[in-house]
């Protein structure tokens, strides 16, 4: 066993282990890389603007109508702000219905919600969706 003394001696006269200085390492690389990719993340040019798309996930009856959930995603290097959405439902060639929604803002590399509101079951008609414009940031 070692003596008490002796452990609080060999601190007191920088007895820094090989495993201290290599978490101290670790950290540090660490850190300096986190750094780095944070700067890389806010300094790169973003060349594309938005890439939208549309896609829905889901229809279903609610009280006076049919729901249709859409998830909009923008794959693009920019940001779109004041994104319009616009559904029409179709049966046998002829417009039945349109329904249109709007989200505030799509980030790069994101995905919002957005639902549509139709008063006829758009699962009977053919449904078109999509992004009818936006504000590039």
């Amino acid at each position: 066993m070692s003596d008490p003394d002796e452990d609080t001696e060999s601190t007191e006269h920088g007895g820094t282990s090989v495993a201290e200085y290599a978490v101290g390492g670790l950290g540090a690389l660490l850190v300096l890389l986190l750094v780095a990719f944070l700067g890389y993340q806010a300094l790169a040019v973003r060349e594309s603007g938005p890439e939208l798309a549309v896609e829905i996930t889901a229809v279903r009856s609610v009280g006076t109508g049919y729901e249709v959930r859409l998830d909009v995603t923008n794959d693009g290097g920019t940001t779109a702000e004041a994104v319009h959405l616009g559904g029409e439902l179709r049966r046998d060639g002829r417009q039945v219905e349109q329904a249109s929604a709007s989200i505030a803002y799509v980030p790069p590399e994101s995905l919002r919600e957005a639902v549509l509101v139709f008063t006829a079951d758009p699962r009977d008609g053919d449904l078109a969706v999509g992004v009818e414009g936006y504000h590039p940031a």
